[in-house]
């Protein structure tokens, strides 16, 4: 699909550079509700992906395309739209994919963004915010992550995107790219106006599940009750996607207006074992019958956010990702995808 009404779209300078943005992966989860925001606060997103949907919402220009295989097009695509920044989504997600196919994560989320970055760099792209991930922290132990902290991944999907991160200093000195690594804790939650929202394929992610085992009486497999923690699920910090897209928002501004290679965490500061959001989900739910599975390899016990640098750095402040929230927009977002109230 090509949306190439892009005359609707104004594309107003900011300090010598243009509103629009390109923004690969715009048609996924994250990047969807970010380009939301983006078109909210005066941006063009235009969005470069290789599936939309049919009935998805188009807050800008879309072009439908494979990266790297079609990395020329963008040539033309960044001329048409007058872009000079980059917001990157795309990249492979899984962590237990991650332990078993790590070649699939190197060439994603390392050797294409590369790619990515060397095309955008030759045709003037110098501000780029890019998707990290807390993953690159490893097992920190039973403590908050702080930018600060050493860095060793226990997985492929953490190691590239720390590898990325690495790169995105070198490019800064070398070449001037100024970006911004946002290290994402859980994204969850969908938009409270129900514009947009989490659907896959094929989901990965322990609230659609639950939710989707609810709706259709499926038991729902809870993978480790042994962990060090105090009830011997894993923790983990829940930030609200809304709130997620609003930090790219500010941290492409920030690109805009700084020199930098900064990378950030982006949660909540708030932990949740996993026991306690399955305890939730039910609450807005109903009883759901789970079975409790073996630790699974790759999965650290405690991953919760510091994020004192970003509230200072950034201005931002997470204020849609009480556990509670989260959940409720993602039961609302899914029972309008599948038009069926769970009762």
């Amino acid at each position: 699909m090509e949306n190439t009404t892009e005359t609707q779209f104004q594309n107003p300078s900011i300090k010598g550079l243009t509103r629009s943005v390109l923004v690969t992966g715009g048609a996924g989860y994250v990047g969807s509700h970010t380009c939301k925001l983006l078109s909210k606060n005066g941006y063009v997103p235009v969005t470069v992906d290789r599936h939309f949907r049919p009935d998805a919402q188009s807050f800008g220009p879309n072009y439908n395309l494979k990266l790297p295989q079609e990395i020329e097009r963008l040539d033309e695509i960044i001329k048409r739209h007058d872009i000079t920044s980059c917001i990157h989504f795309l990249g492979s997600t899984s962590v237990s994919e991650s332990v078993s196919n790590p070649s699939l994560y190197y060439k994603n989320n390392l050797i294409n963004t590369v790619a990515l970055l060397d095309k955008l760099i030759s045709l003037g792209v110098k501000s780029f915010v890019y998707s990290s991930s807390a993953a690159v922290y490893g097992n920190p132990g039973m403590k908050m992550c702080k930018e600060t902290d050493i860095c060793t991944p226990i997985n492929s999907y953490g190691a590239s995107k720390l590898m990325m991160e690495r790169v995105l200093k070198d490019y800064n000195v070398a070449y001037g790219v100024s970006s911004v690594g946002l290290r994402y804790f859980n994204a969850a939650g969908a938009d409270p106006e129900c514009e947009v929202g989490e659907l896959r394929e094929k989901e990965t992610h322990i609230i659609p599940l639950a939710i989707e085992a609810c709706r259709q009486g499926r038991t729902f497999k809870l993978f480790g009750t042994k962990y060090p923690t105090e009830d011997g699920t894993c923790v983990r910090d829940y930030v609200h996607v809304m709130d997620l897209a609003e930090a790219h928002v500010k941290a492409l501004n920030f690109t805009m207006n700084n020199n930098c290679a900064e990378v950030f965490n982006l949660g909540s500061g708030a932990p949740c074992s996993n026991k306690d959001l399955l305890d939730t989900i039910q609450r807005h739910t109903g009883k759901m019958s789970i079975a409790f599975e073996p630790n699974r390899a790759g999965d650290p016990a405690y991953l919760v956010a510091d994020i004192s640098k970003v509230k200072k750095d950034l201005d931002w402040e997470p204020t849609q990702s009480s556990i509670d929230n989260v959940v409720a927009t993602a039961l609302k977002w899914y029972n309008k995808v599948h038009k069926k109230e769970i009762q």
